[in-house]
């Protein structure tokens, strides 16, 4: 049932390349599904079948308005991969990073995208304060699916964004963390399977 909402959803905005992307996220599903019993990477409550709509389907939700082509992306707090690799799955061009402060949980990450033999797709172990000068201005996108946007963390994220780079922020109720940027849109992305979901989209100027 889960996957077909999850097929529902390709068919409707990438039909031409469904047959190939439901192939690479049955891939990384089982890889991460198998991965999840080793090391947490995500709730271990879910069950695998709930992958397909809390997991897959929730991270793509932007691509119903958002183009994530030939884009350079920062996935800040991406724990097992979520959203970043579900979007480079769905849009090969665009480079994703994927940040997470924990060195085991990257690790595990790392041979997941290895034996998904998907390029351009690198990690950074490091919290969000402690990115290296060198990412300054670098990224056109930073996503952001599980980590509440602290004040601390406003002017860094900024920083590493690209003179009119964007922020997405996947929320559901509570939108606080919008109230820290300026030139903010939101966008209703609400899902049966998932609830209500809003992404933040915001303009660095």
């Amino acid at each position: 049932m889960n996957k077909k909402v999850f097929e529902n959803f390709i068919n409707e905005y990438f039909p031409k390349r469904k047959n190939e992307i439901m192939k690479a996220f049955q891939n990384y599903l089982d890889l991460l599904w198998e991965t999840n019993t080793q090391i947490n990477l995500i709730s271990r409550k879910t069950t695998k079948d709930e992958y397909w709509t809390l997991h897959m389907l929730d991270s793509i939700l932007p691509a119903s308005f958002f183009n994530f082509s030939n884009l350079r992306i920062l996935d800040f707090g991406s724990g097992g991969g979520l959203p970043g690799i579900p979007i480079k799955l769905l849009f090969p061009t665009c480079e994703v990073h994927l940040l997470d402060s924990i060195t085991k949980k990257m690790l595990a990450v790392k041979n997941i995208i290895k034996s998904l033999d998907v390029q351009e797709c690198f990690t950074i172990v490091s919290r969000l304060e402690d990115v290296e000068e060198k990412w300054d201005g670098y990224f056109d996108l930073i996503v952001c699916r599980s980590v509440k946007i602290l004040p601390k963390y406003r002017n860094r994220m900024l920083s590493l964004l690209k003179k009119k780079g964007k922020i997405l922020l996947y929320k559901s109720r509570l939108l606080e963390d919008a109230d820290l940027f300026r030139n903010v849109q939101i966008h209703e992305v609400n899902h049966s399977q998932i609830g209500e979901r809003k992404i933040v989209e915001i303009t660095k100027w």
